[in-house]
């Protein structure tokens, strides 16, 4: 995201729109992907109430998330690209906060891979993530990317 000093993330992530909503897609190319028709949206601050519920020394996956929202709403799968922006928005958000932080560090991509788009980029969550005991370890030789080592076994349950 740009200009994050002149954006109101609070604001966004209080902005539901009209979600909570289902909607049935008919391409069949992403049916096949993501094994079925019902789509679910969920709005920003639902999201933010996820990764406020990850403890110290635990992580979760977007993907985890979205995997709880479509069974809690009884849809086939959650919008992916709603999911990435309105995790990096929670973390923005919680960043511009004084009090009630969220710990966005916790949540991280596919893989277990570190969000570049988080506030102060990798370093950052680096940092907080080592200082809960986890060991980052880094992938690639030109495109360089940071990942929790074993990140599965630190995974919050959801259920």
């Amino acid at each position: 995201m740009a200009n994050e000093d002149k954006k109101d993330f609070n604001a966004m992530l209080h902005d539901s729109k009209d979600m909570p909503k289902i909607q049935v897609i008919t391409d069949q190319k992403s049916i096949d992907k993501y094994g079925g028709d019902r789509m679910y949206f969920a709005p920003p601050i639902e999201y933010d109430k996820i990764m406020k519920r990850i403890p110290y020394g635990k992580v979760i996956t977007v993907g985890k998330i979205r995997e709880y929202f479509a069974k809690l709403s009884g849809a086939d799968f959650t919008e992916p690209i709603t999911a990435g922006i309105f995790v990096t928005i929670a973390a923005w958000a919680s960043h511009q906060r004084t009090k009630d932080e969220t710990p966005y560090w916790r949540t991280l991509k596919a893989k277990g891979e570190l969000n570049p788009k988080y506030p102060g980029g990798v370093k950052a969550q680096k940092s907080k993530l080592e200082a809960e005991g986890h060991t980052i370890i880094q992938r690639g030789r030109t495109n360089i990317r940071y990942y929790v080592s074993d990140y599965e076994d630190f995974l919050f349950d959801l259920t």
